[in-house]
């Protein structure tokens, strides 16, 4: 997970509360339209429990492309750009500095995370992960939703945090939260467990996205949802679309090849990038919706 704080390389600013409205299309058959969610811009407008799709809401850009089938983005097209994993593109590196960084004033309100909660459902006495959990902000959060029925499972590839978690979870207090230290193609959750799980601002990071991906789904009960937070803009979207219309893969922008550099010094990550390759390994979209600063979430389930 990379704090936003310390994102010197993003640009732009705020999307605001832009919407976009999706079909997602698998197998040849149509699916229901997918809602896209708008959520709320102060603390007292938060929904409670429930997710609702506004009445109307302005389109921030038109989809021009459905999402690919899991034969292309798993890698059956063996151009260049495919790795082991099935991957097309690059990805940042991991953020390896202090898990301090992800504490500041203000995350809550920009993450809009107890909306958040809300849409992925997480209420009292749920299972829940936490992947790239970094200094655990937000581990914390859902362990006291969940309450003491409940059970978060924060998930690190460094034992720095996986540690730190542990000494917070004990001088906060929480006793319904489990550490996992993972690896970079295997998340290690429990089969069949998870009723929610959430990878914040770390997904781009991830250097074999789809074994992970197949893990978590793995790992989640049927009907569970899984959310991405993550930031793009407009540029970043557009790029990822048109290299996908050209060239049949998932990647960032059309000129992507391999380098031989595994890496990116871009922390974003275009909401396209997630809504395939997420697809690609089964799960079905069900909601979208852009955040503050702009943050966007996607949120998927597995059928």
């Amino acid at each position: 997970m990379r704090p936003e704080s310390g994102m010197r390389w993003l640009m732009g600013t705020s999307m605001g509360a832009g919407l976009l409205a999706g079909v997602l299309l698998m197998g040849g058959g149509q699916r229901p339209a997918v809602m896209t969610v708008e959520p709320p811009t102060r603390a007292a407008e938060q929904p409670q429990r429930a997710v609702q799709q506004p009445a109307h809401a302005a389109r921030l850009e038109a989809p021009t492309a459905t999402l690919v089938t899991a034969s292309v983005a798993a890698g059956a097209n063996t151009n260049d750009g495919v790795d082991s994993d099935g991957k097309q593109r690059q990805s940042a590196r991991p953020w390896t500095g202090s898990a301090a960084e992800f504490e500041y004033p203000g995350r809550d309100q920009t993450l809009q995370i107890e909306w958040v909660m809300d849409a992925l459902r997480i209420v009292p006495g749920a299972v829940v992960a936490d992947i790239g959990a970094g200094g655990g902000w937000f581990t914390v959060r859902a362990a006291r939703r969940v309450g003491p029925r409940g059970l978060v499972y924060a998930e690190e590839i460094l034992p720095k945090f996986t540690n730190y978690i542990e000494r917070r979870a004990r001088r906060e207090g929480l006793s319904n939260i489990r550490t996992i230290l993972g690896t970079t193609s295997d998340p290690k959750l429990p089969a069949n467990t998870m009723n929610a799980v959430l990878i914040l601002n770390a997904y781009h990071e991830f250097d074999k996205p789809l074994s992970m991906l197949k893990k978590i789904r793995a790992g989640m009960k049927p009907g569970g949802r899984l959310g991405f937070i993550e930031r793009d803009d407009y540029a970043l979207r557009r790029e990822a679309r048109e290299a996908y219309a050209k060239t049949g893969k998932i990647k960032r922008r059309v000129d992507e090849r391999p380098d031989n550099n595994q890496y990116t010094d871009d922390h974003r990550l275009a909401r396209e990038i997630v809504e395939r390759e997420a697809a690609s390994v089964g799960f079905r979209k069900v909601l979208t919706s852009s955040l503050r600063d702009d943050h966007y979430i996607v949120i998927v389930t597995r059928d």
